[in-house]
């Protein structure tokens, strides 16, 4: 994710998802998704009963999580490759853009969003969509990878054909988290920056739960 030096171009999300679809396993395949995924775990209310849209579902990790915790679970990603992959976790799946959700305003209970936020310029965008497609007193997980790591140089990269990728990212500061959930109607009330084990002062992900306050 951080380390390796890409040996060919850096790519697009849609292009390097087309590309990575078929060895992206629905399941941290990583140190960094590890913490990360048991940082959103931890931050999930009780989904039992309740429609929860995976917004970049990708290959259907979180698909798989929230239908394991009683949830009935939309996907929605960009990426055509990486949907034909998540059909082995559900078959409510849509293709679409963060930026403009093929969804109807108020239509789901929760919203999670793994990883995907560095994929867009616009994070206050894509946090309004979110909004609009939650019903009133709805909640939002989403996690991407931290903000810090902008200052450090890292690159988010994947390996295929024997070649190292970057992909073109987008690195939102914590500011800008707080702003664009506060502008649009969230209340923040569940913070997360997990590290891995042996260096805990490098918080490696961004966890961030808030909740739709004050909608008629």
């Amino acid at each position: 994710m951080r380390g390796d030096k890409p040996s060919g171009l850096s790519l697009t999300p849609e292009e390097a998802y087309a590309l990575w679809a078929p060895d992206y396993p629905p399941r941290p395949h990583n140190r960094l998704m590890a913490v990360e995924q048991a940082a959103v775990t931890d931050l999930l209310p009780d989904l039992r009963g309740l429609t929860v849209l995976d917004a970049g579902c990708g290959t259907g990790r979180y698909l798989r999580l929230c239908a394991e915790r009683g949830a009935t679970a939309i996907g929605v990603d960009l990426s055509a490759a990486m949907l034909s992959h998540a059909r082995h976790e559900s078959l409510r799946l849509v293709r679409g853009r963060l930026l403009a959700l093929p969804l109807d305003t108020m239509s789901v209970d929760a919203v999670v969003c793994g990883l995907a936020l560095g994929d867009v310029a616009e994070l206050d965008v894509a946090i309004a969509e979110f909004a609009r497609v939650l019903r009133p007193g709805g909640t939002l997980v989403y996690s991407m990878v931290h903000p810090d790591g902008a200052g450090e140089g890292w690159t988010r990269t994947f390996e295929s054909g024997g070649r190292v990728f970057a992909i073109n990212s987008h690195w939102h500061t914590r500011d800008e988290h707080r702003q664009a959930c506060a502008s649009s109607g969230f209340t923040i009330d569940g913070w997360c920056e997990p590290a891995l084990e042996e260096k805990p002062e490098q918080p490696v992900a961004l966890v961030v739960r808030a909740r739709i306050v004050g909608r008629r």
